[in-house]
């Protein structure tokens, strides 16, 4: 099999829109959720979110800016970011070795509502513009990047829900592993979707009914006072390459991803199970076996959003499969929210800068730990810790579990 190598990284979310950005937030405890007087007006019990701020798409063009939905915008920033950093020459993307795999949870359900609001005051669709398709498909991100970009070859989304950035850069570190491809650009991006989207997640009882003077105090994974997710945008983008490829044109080289799994729990569309997420972390931990015997994690970066019933079957995981003592803990949702398909790539970019500075973030807001989370090793104030394996995983709607294990070279 080849080894796979991260190279790049980009990113677009509410703690900034670049890595540099993103990492001094992190360092600092600074949260990205704020009061949204939006969802207030439209009957939120608990309106706040973290919304990106600021981004001017600089570098794209004109003409691409006219296709691109907000998921794709955020996902073309992260991506120019993540090639800058891997130092590629645009050439290499233009190649049948080349792909794309930037999922999103729901496209752009914006676009949509625009199209329909266009529609009933203008009674015609030659109003709506020919450009409202490409900006309101699901796979938006994808095949406006490779358009842009002029990658010839496998170009697609992935959507599964919560857990669609992992499972994305899972799919593309598998093209990679499996000689389909030399590099791809794999990640997640997802739209402000506080008009509709969220709407569900607030009926459905898994946001925060108070806090609201406290927005940056909403999320509170792992706590005995935890009540739900906080929802949020943006898009996380990594470059993957072969390792031979990376090494020969002497990339800069951020990790190995040298596991994978993915899993559906096969029962419930709503409650958490543990089969489901134990299988998909098993499949990591085989996948990195197979290259590197059996790997020791130092650090996890969980899906940990929050909820009452998700955070307990997640540390029971941890605790059944990661051993005594369990590696580190922690949760980055409290600072970033849950950016719904962009989750795992922002969370796999989390964890890996602090791979590379060797630097555990804590779980903001973790004041009490709940019996039924307790027995792993919380980290709940910022810890320099060199850092050589690292885990992230992502466990959502429909069952959905998906688990990504990167090493230090």
């Amino acid at each position: 099999m080849t080894r796979v190598a991260v190279t790049g990284m980009g990113i677009v979310c509410c703690l900034g829109n670049n890595t540099d950005d993103v990492w001094r937030s992190l360092k600092a405890g600074t949260s990205g959720v704020r009061v949204v007087p939006e969802m207030k007006e439209l009957g939120y019990r608990h309106p706040v979110a973290g919304l990106v701020r600021g981004l001017v798409p600089e570098g794209i063009g004109k003409k691409p800016l006219q296709t691109m939905s907000a998921p794709a915008r955020y996902a073309a920033v992260a991506a120019l970011e993540a090639l800058r950093d891997a130092r590629l020459p645009l050439e290499m993307l233009r190649s049948t070795r080349a792909g794309v795999v930037v999922g999103s949870g729901g496209g752009d359900p914006n676009e949509a509502s625009t199209a329909e609001n266009i529609l009933r005051t203008h009674k015609s669709p030659t109003r709506i513009g020919a450009a409202a398709v490409a900006r309101m498909i699901n796979s938006t991100a994808t095949l406006n990047l490779a358009a842009w970009l002029g990658v010839k070859g496998r170009s697609y989304s992935v959507s599964t829900a919560c857990t669609t950035g992992t499972d994305s850069i899972g799919h593309g570190f598998d093209l990679i592993r499996h000689g389909v491809l030399d590099l791809c650009i794999c990640g997640g991006a997802d739209a402000p979707g506080w008009r509709n989207a969220w709407a569900p997640h607030g009926a459905s009882g898994v946001m925060p009914p108070d806090l609201d003077e406290h927005p940056e105090r909403a999320c509170r994974p792992y706590d005995v006072d935890r009540q739900g997710m906080v929802p949020s945008d943006g898009a996380g983008v990594l470059l993957l390459e072969s390792l031979e490829t990376a090494e020969r044109r002497g990339a800069p080289i951020v990790a190995e991803v040298i596991g994978y799994g993915s899993a559906n729990n096969g029962e419930s569309m709503y409650e958490p199970k543990v089969g489901g997420l134990t299988r998909a972390i098993r499949q990591a931990l085989d996948v990195a076996a197979e290259a590197h015997g059996p790997v020791t994690v130092d650090y996890v970066n969980p899906h940990g959003a929050g909820t009452k019933a998700g955070d307990a079957v997640e540390i029971q995981v941890i605790r059944d499969l990661l051993g005594d003592p369990s590696p580190l803990v922690s949760s980055t949702k409290p600072l970033n929210g849950h950016s719904q398909g962009a989750a795992g790539a922002h969370e796999a970019i989390f964890t890996l800068l602090m791979l590379q500075h060797g630097v555990v973030i804590p779980t903001a807001n973790l004041e009490r730990v709940a019996p039924e989370c307790d027995g792993v090793r919380h980290v709940r104030s910022t810890l320099v810790q060199p850092l050589t394996t690292v885990m992230s995983f992502n466990a959502g709607l429909g069952g959905a579990n998906a688990c990504l294990i990167f090493k230090k070279l």
